[in-house]
């Protein structure tokens, strides 16, 4: 089943997109941006995590499609149907951001995630020097809630985690 957003399409990962998937996971630049770490991977790494990656409750995986082609990739993990809560990841390619993307698909997996995953509140990390995903999250209606101090090592220094999210409300609207 795809998703479809007004300027974006969210469809299930193939094969075909594991060179994308290594260049950005490749890309100093976007892992500073980033939360987390990683080593350098290699094309067959990336094939060989293709090929073992199966389907998990715990994770919903897209790829984001726009004007016909692969931009990025949006995540829900840490799926946690008791409570209502995901936490949601967004990576855009180089050359695809500022155009629309990536607040398209942020709203729209958060509207997924409430109207059919039945979730309450979804939740994102940003490293505080990341100021264009902290703007992102703010134009689709997050809330910055708190602050994670000193939560990742980037660049020879500790810098801290913001933490926004936005709760589903009875009306179907977010906040």
């Amino acid at each position: 089943m795809n998703i479809f957003g007004q300027k974006i399409l969210l469809r299930a990962m193939e094969t075909e997109d594991a060179e994308l998937l290594r260049t950005m996971i490749n890309d100093g630049d976007m892992e500073y941006l980033l939360g987390g770490w990683s080593f350098p991977v290699s094309q067959m790494q990336q094939r060989q995590w293709m090929e073992q990656a199966t389907a998990r409750a715990d994770q919903f995986r897209a790829m984001i499609e726009a004007d016909g082609k692969t931009v990025g990739t949006v995540m829900l993990t840490d799926l946690d149907y008791k409570n209502g809560t995901a936490q949601i990841h967004i990576k855009l390619c180089r050359g695809c951001r500022g155009q629309g993307y990536g607040t398209d698909a942020v709203r729209t997996v958060t509207e997924y995630a409430f109207r059919e995953l039945r979730l309450h509140c979804v939740y994102a990390q940003i490293s505080q020097h990341n100021v264009v995903s902290q703007k992102l999250f703010e134009k689709c209606g997050y809330r910055q809630e708190g602050v994670l101090r000193d939560r990742l090592f980037k660049r020879g220094a500790y810098v801290s985690v913001l933490v926004f999210s936005a709760v589903s409300r009875p009306d179907g609207t977010y906040d």
